[in-house]
């Protein structure tokens, strides 16, 4: 074997491992240790330490403590385009959504502990919610973020965001609050976040299972209008998702 063809074999396995450590985090929000991967991917547990030192360095995974590794933002961002075929199919029924409420109408999905923002119609109205596509949010401040948290047990949530959550407003909640909201959206299948992300902002969220992932559809708008049209909203949201839905399994 020459020296070239040594090296090529020698790529193919580090990528080959890479994509094994990658593919023992999926359906991990709240990582994995060491051993746990080690485990998952059939690698030797010194194996994956030098991997996941190198995959972190270029972002692709996080490392928390001693505990927890999970997807990176970098990873993220990258595999954010895989959700085109869905936002390309949720648009229309977002743009109906907007208008039916006359609020901003949000399609989110979850990145580790981020909620990544996947598409928005914005509200026509003068003061109005505009997020941006691509950015991100605290997962655990917005209803759509809790939505999502909600598809995961309690202690996987506590795996993953920790017993102390970042303050962003007086109205942000604790862990404690978390979980028992979290309990709530399992029963009632909404979610909300008033003045909890940002003071003044309201939304009401629901899940939209699909065979690519789980998603939120969230109406964001100010929060006195928002209280003032919750059942309305909470109806236009469940019509959203089952028409959403509906078209999916059609074209399947």
């Amino acid at each position: 074997m020459t020296n070239s063809e040594s090296d090529r074999g020698g790529g193919v396995q580090v990528i080959a491992r890479a994509a094994a450590i990658l593919r023992s985090l999926e359906n991990e929000p709240a990582g994995l240790s060491l051993g746990a991967i080690a485990k998952k991917s059939g690698l030797p547990r010194s194996t994956v330490q030098r991997m996941v030192d190198a995959l972190a360095q270029e972002e692709l995974l996080e490392v928390h403590g001693r505990g927890g590794v999970c997807l990176g933002p970098a990873f993220m961002r990258l595999a954010s385009h895989s959700h085109v075929d869905i936002t390309q199919k949720a648009r229309p029924y977002l743009e109906e959504l907007s208008r039916v409420t006359g609020e901003t109408a949000v399609l989110m999905g979850a990145s580790g502990a981020e909620l990544m923002i996947l598409h928005s119609v914005v509200s026509p109205h003068a003061l109005r919610v505009s997020p941006v596509a691509g950015n991100f949010l605290n997962i655990h401040a917005t209803a759509g973020g809790k939505v999502l948290l909600a598809a995961m047990t309690d202690s996987a949530v506590t795996r993953m965001l920790g017993t102390e959550l970042s303050v962003l407003t007086p109205k942000t909640p604790t862990i404690e609050r978390l979980l028992a909201q979290l309990d709530d959206i399992r029963q009632g299948g909404f979610a909300s976040d008033f003045d909890e992300h940002t003071l003044g902002v309201g939304a009401l969220a629901i899940g939209l299972q699909t065979p690519q992932g789980h998603y939120a559809i969230d109406v964001v708008g100010p929060v006195w209008r928002m209280e003032q049209a919750i059942d309305t909203i909470k109806a236009a949201l469940i019509t959203c998702r089952d028409d959403l839905l509906a078209a999916m399994r059609s074209i399947a």
